[in-house]
């Protein structure tokens, strides 16, 4: 999978329509509808909606029990900034993510049917710098396109992972993962309501699985792997 250029793109107006839940202006969080689901397969919107400024609030599980659970905990998206470094020259938006153990920047964007990530910042619970990942061209994080949004769809995407941490020299490695499409209209209800969603399932070269349910014009609303579970509590475009 190769594109010649990635572009930002913005569609304010998708968020617009983004709620069902029959009220409120576009500040109010997305819930369910009166009909029991958000955001029907053959609508218009995206999955992924992007637009500065919007939050998702989400509540974190340990799989191991190891760590209490943890509410509002958000996802809030910035910019459009300079990715920087190798990728000087792209614009994407920054999404500050709160996790179970300190933080994550990931600088994201959209180009075409694509939702991209070209670098991951991580930082401890005293927001210290931990590690830096820099995708080359980019790590792909959903594909939109018609092909790749009906059940049983499957397809893998390679590219260049370079993980820095402060003080040592940079890692590069090729990596390949494994994309399928677990259900294209699967019911999964979490703590803002019940989403009709897309059930994407990712399989990295390591071998770790994680799963994603999103909602078109919402976002994710529920990932399960990747050492914590996340269920939408409210989404605020």
């Amino acid at each position: 999978m190769k594109l010649s250029q990635l572009n930002l793109v913005f569609s304010i107006g998708l968020l617009a329509c983004g709620s069902s839940n029959g009220g409120g202006g576009a500040d109010a969080p997305v819930g369910p509808g009166t009909d029991g689901a958000v955001d029907a397969p053959g609508s218009t919107q995206r999955y992924e909606p992007w637009t500065a400024g919007s939050v998702w609030s989400y509540k974190l599980t340990d799989p191991s029990n190891t760590l209490a659970p943890q509410t509002g905990q958000l996802t809030t998206l910035t910019g459009p900034v300079d990715v920087g470094g190798a990728q000087a020259g792209t614009q994407a938006l920054v999404a500050h993510i709160d996790q179970l153990v300190g933080t994550k920047d990931v600088y994201e964007s959209v180009s075409g049917d694509l939702d991209v990530r070209y670098k991951t910042e991580f930082y401890d619970d005293l927001h210290a710098l931990t590690s830096t990942e820099t995708d080359q061209p980019y790590r792909l994080k959903l594909d939109e396109s018609p092909a790749h949004t009906v059940t049983g769809a499957a397809w893998s995407v390679t590219f260049t992972e370079t993980a820095t941490v402060p003080g040592m020299a940079p890692t590069a490695k090729s990596k390949t993962d494994q994309w399928r499409v677990v259900s294209a209209a699967e019911s999964v209800t979490v703590i803002a309501g019940t989403y009709m969603a897309l059930h994407v399932r990712r399989t990295s070269s390591s071998g770790s699985i994680q799963d994603y349910w999103y909602a078109r014009g919402v976002g994710k609303v529920k990932e399960t792997g990747g050492g914590q579970n996340e269920e939408l509590e409210s989404y605020t475009p």
